[in-house]
């Protein structure tokens, strides 16, 4: 039965007009604002750290249109999940704007190359502009239940455009990859295992997962870190930086020194779009994960 749901929404949203279709996902996105506030209160906390060290509002109706904003975001980023695939590659960049794509396209033919973004914005149209490019990155996907469900993302988030590979056996894969000179795309600013690199974040302390810097100091990769952001519906903007790695030598230090780097980049772009960064949605500082003294 729920494959059957998938299949019929993947059907009726990639085939729908696309201001319909951004226009059912607000609807949706507003109804879960209303009715998730366990969740809800979770995206105020993390947004509200992001708005006091930005000098936003942390409350009243200008804060609570953030927050309704980011529900908002976040339910389009879905719908975009089941519309990416169905781009035209020969006209995706009328849909993606890449202007630095000059810069960043020679790192990447030289390989091996990474991509790393934050849980902003939405990354699968770029995997479309890539393919179109002649890439096809390998990314690391987190597994989630039920099996059906994450079958069906992952199906919709590869396909042509990007290479999957469970979290779980991730390392191995990624090195592979990167050995033989081609392009992995990891989402960066989470700290899974908790055994991160202590940073601030938004003037609170966190971890920083150390595992892709690890991975570019040990293979000596060339690093381009950024966000791709919704400008509209089926309208995107990528942006970012080619990131030099440290090269004192000392693999520890160097991957501490690249992950600060990145942890530093990601809290630029999370201020540009607060309301586009879905990482909210999950405890993003120690403090504020369920059971917490906080």
């Amino acid at each position: 039965m729920l494959r059957l749901a998938l299949e019929l929404a993947d059907r009726v949203v990639s085939a729908l007009p696309s201001r319909a279709a951004y226009a059912l996902a607000d609807l949706l996105g507003a109804a879960w604002y209303r009715l998730a506030a366990d969740r809800r209160g979770l995206v105020a906390a993390n947004l509200g750290r992001v708005c006091a060290a930005t000098g936003r509002p942390t409350s009243g109706r200008s804060f609570r249109d953030l927050v309704r904003a980011a529900f908002r975001n976040h339910a389009r980023y879905y719908l975009e999940l089941l519309r990416a695939p169905h781009y035209p590659l020969a006209e995706i960049t009328e849909w993606v704007e890449v202007p630095q794509w000059s810069a960043f396209e020679p790192v990447l033919r030289a390989g091996p190359g990474m991509l790393i973004s934050s849980h902003l914005g939405n990354f699968e149209p770029f995997g479309v502009f890539m393919a179109a490019h002649g890439f096809r990155p390998l990314a690391p996907v987190e597994e989630i239940e039920p099996p059906e469900l994450f079958a069906f993302l992952a199906k919709r988030r590869g396909g042509a455009s990007v290479e999957l590979v469970p979290l779980s056996r991730a390392r191995k894969a990624l090195s592979t990859e990167l050995r033989a000179g081609g392009t992995v795309g990891i989402i960066g600013d989470r700290d899974l295992n908790g055994d991160g690199l202590p940073v601030t974040m938004f003037g609170h302390p966190t971890t920083m997962p150390l595992g892709p810097a690890l991975l570019a100091v040990t293979h000596g990769a060339g690093v381009i870190v950024g966000r791709c952001l919704r400008t509209g519906p089926d309208r995107f903007l990528a942006d970012g930086e080619v990131v030099e790695l440290p090269s004192t030598g000392n693999r520890r230090l160097d991957t501490e020194e690249l992950t600060a780097r990145l942890a530093a980049r990601f809290e630029r772009d999370i201020a540009d779009a607060p309301e586009q960064w879905w990482g909210a949605f999950q405890p993003f500082w120690p403090d504020l994960q369920p059971g917490s003294d906080a």
